[in-house]
Formats: structure tokens, sequence, C-alpha cells
């Protein structure tokens, strides 16, 4: 029996589940973990919801976005935990512990670098989007879906797509938007909360973003600079960053864009977007991971050693 069926039998014969998903969670890995844990209650199951961030407030209009906590209890190890959309279990940050531990764990993921941590690993790397993925799983179980399973679900998929425009938009996308669609969805409602509304504190924190442009047109580089400080005194949130690194992709001529976000004293974030370069495979050399267009990983040392070890990578990508 593969491990998908496997999966099946445990969601129809399990009565309780922990769903959890990764820090600095983004449309994909909400709109998962809540339509899977709303779908789930339906069929009459006991579900909780973790994440080890808060939710940005983007997203918090979804069905049961209140319902998402931040701290698994210590009675949890023997409750099956449901992983949606975390490559490597140290994205799961503070909650990582805890659900290692689970008795049992079930890995749903598309990230072509997962790890298959879970017991059981449901990993499709073809899937635009993990909630893709759970849209399939539901109907392999026999549970009916309703409206707001379904927006949680058009969600997960139009963040991961950028609106249908990545490649990895396939035929197969579209069909499962179609269905989705059928539950009278409203796409420029959805489209206009999840992608052109910001906080002003979102473009004051561009303004600086953009300040700090420095581009290497030769090589078809352009990257930005930010820091804890400089957010914290825009008066943006962490989940503001959230598309600041698209900006230096679609410069044209360049290929590769990269944001720098120093965290910390000797903690920096990194983001990747191109146009045609797989960035997941930059990013696994330098310790993360991602999606062929966009992409990122933590690294710890100060700022500038760090920008020139990622550039190192970078120009011997490029010149293959």
């Amino acid at each position: 029996m593969t491990d998908r069926a496997k999966i099946v039998e445990v969601l129809k014969d399990e009565k309780r589940f922990n769903l959890i998903s990764h820090m600095l969670p983004d449309g994909d890995s909400i709109g998962s973990l809540l339509a899977m844990g709303e779908a789930l209650k339906l069929a009459g199951k006991e579900v909780e919801m973790y994440t080890p961030d808060y939710i940005p407030r983007r997203y918090m209009f979804l069905v049961g976005a209140e319902d998402v906590s931040q701290e698994l209890p210590a009675d949890s190890a023997d409750i099956t935990a449901v992983v949606l959309d975390c490559s490597d279990p140290e994205r799961l940050g503070s909650l990582k512990n805890a659900v290692m531990n689970s008795r049992q764990i079930i890995n749903i993921d598309h990230h072509i670098t997962n790890h298959n941590f879970g017991n059981l690993n449901l990993v499709d790397p073809d899937a635009a989007a993990t909630g893709e993925i759970v849209f399939h799983l539901l109907q392999d179980t026999g549970i009916t879906i309703n409206k707001s399973i379904a927006e949680a679900l058009y969600v997960a998929i139009a963040s991961d797509t950028g609106s249908f425009k990545f490649d990895n938009t396939m035929p197969g996308t579209h069909r499962v938007v179609a269905s989705l669609l059928d539950y009278s969805l409203n796409p420029g409602t959805l489209s206009q909360k999840i992608f052109d509304e910001h906080p002003l504190s979102f473009y004051i924190l561009l303004k600086e973003a953009l300040s700090s442009l420095e581009l290497d047109l030769r090589h078809g580089i352009a990257l930005m600079t930010l820091s804890r400080d400089i957010r914290e005194r825009s008066g943006a949130k962490r989940d503001d960053l959230e598309g600041i690194v698209n900006y230096t992709r679609n410069i044209e001529g360049i290929e590769l864009g990269i944001l720098f976000y120093v965290e910390g004293k000797n903690e920096v974030k990194v983001g990747f977007r191109s146009k045609n370069l797989d960035v997941s495979v930059l990013a696994g050399k330098l310790n993360g991971g991602g999606h062929a267009r966009a992409a990122g990983c933590r690294l710890y040392g100060n700022y500038e050693s760090v920008k020139e070890k990622v550039l190192r990578e970078a120009y011997a990508m490029l010149r293959q």
C-alpha cells in the first residue's frame, strides 16, 4: 500500500489530529492548514491547528484563522501530527521538538527539497501548491467540502502560483481551481485581499528597501537589504516583508533578485526570486529550500560575510 493510501486510511480512522505548518506562514501553508482542519472537523474529528508564528493579517479573513495557536500542549505526543507545506523540520521553529516527538507524523508537501521526515509522506513536487494536494486528498477521503474550505484552498493555490502567473501553474492546477470556483467564490475580491491591499507601513518599508537597491546588470542580479531595526522604525510587521523581494526580480534585464533581511547581529534571512534560474538549487546550497522561482535560506554570521557567501554561490550558479 502506498503512503498516499495509508494517509487516506489514517484520516478516515483516527479521531484526533494536530495540524501544523511552518514558521513565517504564507498563503499556501495557511490555506492548506485551514482547509484540512475544517474538512476533518466536518468529518467528526477532533482537530487543533498550529503555526510557530502568527498568521499575517491579510489571511485573517479566512474561516478558522482565529483558531490557530502557536504552542503545542505537552500532552500532544499521542496525537497524530499532520505537517503541511513544510519541507524541513527546522522550518517548524519552536514547534519542532513537540511535532517530531509525535507517535505518528504525516508529511504533506509539494517542495522538491522536502526531507521526507514523516512516518508517512505525501510529497508531490509536480503540484503547484500544497493546497492542490489537499484538494485531491479530501476527494480521496470522501469528505465533502464547503465554500469556506474551497476559499482556503483557492488562497493556497493562488498564493503559490503568484495568481497563476508562475511556471508551476499547470493544466491540472486550473482544473482544481475551476472546481473550487463552483462554490461561488469571488476571485477578484480574494485577489485584492491577498495580493493588492497593504498597510501604509508596507510602502514605507518598500521605500527603504528600494533605497538600498544594488544592481549588477552584467550578471543580471539585483539585491536589496533591510534590517529588523529598519522594519520596526517603519512600523511594519514581519509579514509585511512578504512580496518585497519580487521588486528585484521584476526589473528589466534582471534574472536573479535577492533580499537580505538582517534579523539580528549574526542572523540573516535571504530571499531569492528568478525569471528562469532554479533558485531552489541555489537555496539548497545554502541549507535552504523552496521553489524553482522562489526560495530562501537563513544564514548565521555578520551581514557582510553572509552577503559575500550568497553572492559567491549565485555567481557560480549563473556561470554554469
